[in-house]
C-alpha cells in the first residue's frame, strides 16, 4: 500500500509537481496529494453526470448519475479543506479512471440510448481509478481522511455494480 502512494509521489516529482513534504495541520503529504487528484477526478465524474441527467434516456442512469452528483460535490469541499491555501499543484496530473479530451468530446456529442451506454461504461473506469487512488488511504492515521477513503471506494464499489445491473437489465 505504502509502496504504491510512494511509486505516485515519484512519478509526479519526476513530471514537476510540487508535493509538499509536510502539511500544514493534520494532513500528511500522501492526503494533501489525494485531495489534490481526487477534486479534479470527482469534478470530471459531476460533469459527465451532470450531461447524463440532462440528456440521457435511462431512467436508472440517470437517477445514478444525480446520486454522483449529490455524493461527490461535498466531498469536494471536504477536500478542499485538506489542501494548504495556495497549493492546489497537482490539479493536472492524469489520473486513472479520467476520461481523455476524445472521450468527454464523444460523451458530450452523445444524446438518449448512446450516451446512457458511453456513461455507464466510462463512468464504470471512472470509479475504478478513483477506488484505486481511495484504497492506499484507508488506513490512515487521520480519522477523516481514512472515513473519506473507505467511503469513495465502498460508494463507488457499489456504484460499479449498479451499473453492471443497469447494463445487463436496462434497469
Amino acid at each position: 500500500m505504502r509502496k504504491s502512494v510512494s511509486l505516485i509521489l515519484v512519478s509526479l516529482l519526476l513530471c514537476g509537481i510540487n508535493i509538499p513534504s509536510q502539511a500544514a495541520g493534520p494532513y500528511d503529504a500522501d492526503s494533501i496529494m489525494f485531495a489534490q487528484m481526487m477534486i479534479p477526478h470527482h469534478q470530471q465524474a459531476i460533469l459527465i453526470s451532470r450531461w447524463e441527467v440532462k440528456y440521457g434516456n435511462n431512467p436508472s442512469a440517470k437517477r445514478l448519475a444525480a446520486r454522483i452528483i449529490s455524493q461527490q460535490n461535498p466531498e469536494i469541499s471536504q477536500l478542499k479543506k485538506w489542501i494548504p491555501t495556495g497549493n492546489m499543484s497537482g490539479m493536472d496530473t492524469a489520473m486513472a479512471g479520467m476520461l481523455n479530451t476524445s472521450e468527454l468530446l464523444a460523451l458530450k456529442a452523445a444524446r438518449g440510448k448512446k450516451l446512457d451506454g458511453l456513461y455507464l461504461v466510462d463512468m464504470t473506469l471512472h470509479h475504478q481509478g478513483a477506488i484505486a487512488m481511495a484504497i492506499p488511504l484507508a488506513r490512515s492515521k487521520n480519522p477523516e481522511v481514512a472515513s473519506l477513503s473507505r467511503s469513495i471506494v465502498s460508494s463507488q464499489s457499489d456504484e460499479v455494480a449498479e451499473i453492471r445491473r443497469i447494463l445487463m437489465t436496462g434497469k
